[in-house]
């Protein structure tokens, strides 16, 4: 499990990955070779899963933010597997594609891209449709955003749904 340390690291990692292992001990109360072993043990664990660099998507020339509501044809179970291998490609080879989440509900996937306008929307659109063989799709053009964020408290282990608590059996 994660004790308060560790929550305390990860906070700090995720306010700012640049972080020293010197200036983290500092912050916990750690020595930097202490710190180093507890980040390194998340690696392991996954609970860290990597690093990355937080860019103005507007100064890379991709200013439009979308989300593309996708119903797939799949009306068999068996479809399936087929349907989410043909998105998972179409995702994967599709640069501007920043996420793609399966869903519950009336759709079967959310997509979040990004473009330089329109007509690049447009085209990543096409391939979207083509390569899912959707057979509906709604597009949302975000006009402001209100709140993004990549940090994830840690829930506490007294926090933990009953559902979602490991099973001591």
């Amino acid at each position: 499990m994660i004790d308060e340390t560790d929550r305390k690291i990860l906070s700090l990692l995720q306010g700012n990955a640049r972080l020293s292992n010197a200036e983290i001990g500092e912050a916990v109360g750690m020595t930097a070779s202490s710190v180093f072993e507890r980040v390194k043990k998340l690696e392991r664990k996954g609970v860290i899963t990597g690093y990355v660099a937080i860019v103005d998507a507007e100064k890379l020339g991709k200013p439009l933010l979308a989300f593309i509501r996708v119903t797939t044809a799949t009306n068999a179970l068996r479809d399936f597997d087929a349907t989410r291998d043909r998105v998972l490609k179409a995702c994967m080879a599709e640069p501007d594609i920043l996420e793609c989440h399966s869903v519950a509900g009336e759709d079967s996937f959310i997509i979040k891209t990004r473009a330089g306008g329109p007509k690049q929307l447009e085209k990543t659109l096409a391939k979207i449709r083509r390569l899912t063989q959707s057979a509906h799709s709604v597009t949302n053009i975000v006009l402001s955003t209100i709140k993004e964020s990549t940090r994830i408290e840690p829930e506490r282990e007294s926090e933990i749904p009953e559902w979602n608590a490991p099973s001591s059996i």
